[in-house]
């Protein structure tokens, strides 16, 4: 017996009740009072059967549309960074088509087969299993599949200041500043590289790494014009990396700062520095050469510290 067939008994029942009491108050009320009755019943169970009409065909139409799940690929259990993917940590499980995500797999051995990949971030049990999250088709781990097209992977030494106290994870986003103490000029830095994904700290490339630590080397995702920058800076300068803020992606315009520009904005005052016993007095700084003034129709010529004045010719009519 169906649902429609149960609620048409049940009506069925109920009009048969309703008849018998329509007699009963026939003998007692006159055929007036018994119609209105009636009516009133009437419009009741005319109600009750559209009601329970729309809803059984709600529940047909469902019935026939259900969602289509497709095969996919799950960690059984959890994976840490670096694990390989073996058959026993992976289960197939349905998922709904419309929102199974790009770098899927729907079967295992697609994943097992050959050399076993491994895990480039710890994964969670029940988590769908993408490409992007595996080291690719081998069991040692690789930064090449982790760099853009038109990107290089470039180890930068760091120390404990340098470095950032050893808070640099994998995944971060860092700028990168230069310093220089040339033989001509005061010490100066510099803004050389912005923005800068942190591919590695150390060997290490676990992004869901929780504890600090102190490394000697960082390695940055660069385009090959910023390589070509660090590759001069590494060896002229010191390099230092500042952390970014997660989706901060703004460009900021430095200009080189010295020494004297590292107070706050207020008035500099220089003191000399205070001679020892017997030192002799610094002598008066040698005056420079008078640059002699040109004349008319000619131009000072500077070879050093020699000026010479060279004519101008008239440029012919």
């Amino acid at each position: 017996m169906n649902v429609q067939t149960g609620w048409q008994i049940e009506l069925s029942r109920r009009w048969l009740a309703l008849q018998q009491r329509r007699a009963a108050l026939d003998d007692r009320a006159g055929p007036r009072r018994s119609a209105a009755m009636m009516l009133v019943a009437a419009g009741v169970l005319g109600l009750a059967a559209l009601y329970l009409g729309r809803d059984l065909t709600q529940a047909g139409a469902n019935r026939k549309s259900p969602v289509p799940t497709v095969a996919v690929v799950v960690a059984a259990s959890d994976i840490g960074f670096g694990e390989a993917l073996t058959p026993d940590r992976l289960k197939i499980s349905q998922w709904p088509a419309a929102a199974l995500p790009a770098g899927s797999f729907n079967r295992i051995d697609a994943l097992t087969a050959g050399s076993a990949r491994a895990a480039l971030r710890p994964i969670a049990a029940g988590e769908i299993i993408i490409a992007s999250a595996l080291a690719g088709g081998s069991a040692r781990l690789a930064a090449a599949p982790l760099l853009g097209r038109d990107k290089r992977a470039m180890a930068v030494p760091v120390s404990e200041v340098s470095g950032v106290s050893g808070l640099v994870y994998p995944g971060d986003r860092v700028d990168v500043f230069y310093t220089r103490q040339p033989e001509e000029a005061m010490m100066y830095g510099e803004l050389i590289a912005q923005n800068v994904r942190v591919l590695a700290v150390g060997t290490d490339m676990n992004v869901g790494k929780e504890q600090p630590e102190i490394v000697r080397s960082t390695t940055l995702e660069v385009t090959a014009l910023q390589a070509q920058k660090l590759a001069l800076a590494m060896t002229t300068g010191q390099l230092s990396l500042a952390l970014r803020h997660f989706g901060d992606e703004e460009r900021v315009r430095l200009d080189t700062v010295q020494l004297m520009d590292l107070n706050d904005g207020t008035r500099t005052r220089l003191v000399a520095k205070p001679r020892a016993e017997g030192e002799p007095a610094p002598g008066p700084r040698p005056a420079s050469p008078q640059t002699p003034a040109p004349p008319a129709g000619g131009v000072i010529v500077m070879r050093g510290m020699d000026a010479s004045v060279a004519p101008v010719l008239a440029s012919r009519p």
